[in-house]
């Protein structure tokens, strides 16, 4: 039985489909808080993911690399399979269109290693759950016709709407239809992750909003507008008050990921406070 504590959404692409997959380095205290599981640099452990109720061996590894050499670099985690294993051809199989697409552009490059993407108008994703056992995941394959299904669903909301739904569902579903039950996983958990990470304060602000009243008011905002995306990883997400909130969904102002700022439409310009992920 799993709890369906979502991790993290990938993207696929060439090592997805035959080498595994990275946890990004903003999500990795995400990642561990979820498990029971803290890996030191170069040590691995055996993990199987659970695909469409059938488990498939794969390895959970902190990359080693020489401290000394590079006291900089950030831990890496990755969960790895190969390319012969059943997982790899289970998911090529499964993501057949993107395995074409990037095939075929592979075959036209004259440097193999070369890193290529799928066009965005028809990405696909590999999801990933926690489960109430330290050593197995859930996966789930969001495939174009997923995606493309809801996105149809979710037109009757605005954006707004989209983010209150989530925040305020106590289930992870948000909708309710048969094609869409693997979307509607793209619940609050990594949003209230992200709450109990700043302490329930504003990132523009820095402010506990209802603390003087021994009260927790505080928002979750999708810098990519999840109505577009559909991506509700945390690299996506930003803690914010209401006050904010409104303001930004009235003005829709820029935000520059390399000054870590807010660029309004009347050239007022205001940054984060509080950043510890994005």
């Amino acid at each position: 039985m799993t709890t369906d504590l979502y991790i993290y959404k990938k993207e696929i692409d060439w090592s997805a489909l035959h080498l595994g997959v990275n946890i990004p380095v903003s999500l990795q205290n995400i990642f561990y808080e979820n498990i029971n599981i803290k890996l030191q640099k170069g040590e691995n452990k055996k993990i199987k993911l659970l695909l469409d109720g059938v488990e498939y061996p794969a390895i959970l590894t902190n990359i080693y690399f020489d401290e000394a050499k590079y006291p900089t670099h950030k831990e890496l985690l990755q969960i790895r399979w190969t390319q012969n294993s059943e997982i790899a051809q289970k998911l090529r199989d499964i993501f057949s269109s993107s395995y074409n697409y990037l095939f075929i552009e592979k075959e036209k490059l004259t440097n193999k290693k070369k890193q290529l993407s799928v066009p965005e108008e028809i990405r696909e994703y590999l999801a990933i759950y926690s489960t109430v056992f330290d050593d197995v995941f859930a996966i789930e394959c969001i495939t174009q016709s997923d995606i493309s299904e809801t996105k149809q669903e979710i037109r009757r909301y605005n954006e707004l709407e989209l983010e209150q739904i989530i925040q305020a569902t106590d289930s992870p579903a948000f909708i309710e239809k048969t094609r869409t039950t693997k979307i509607r996983k793209l619940d609050k958990t990594i949003g209230d992750n992200l709450k109990r990470l700043y302490e329930y304060k504003c990132q523009i602000c820095g402010l506990h909003i209802g603390e003087s009243y021994n009260a927790t008011v505080i928002h979750t905002h999708h810098i990519e507008y999840f109505s577009v995306s559909l991506n509700n990883n945390a690299d996506n997400i930003m803690v914010i008050c209401p006050n904010h909130h409104g303001i930004i969904h009235t003005t829709n102002p820029v935000f520059n990921r390399e000054k870590k700022l807010f660029a309004y439409p009347n050239g007022y310009s205001e940054g984060l406070k509080l950043n510890l992920h994005l």
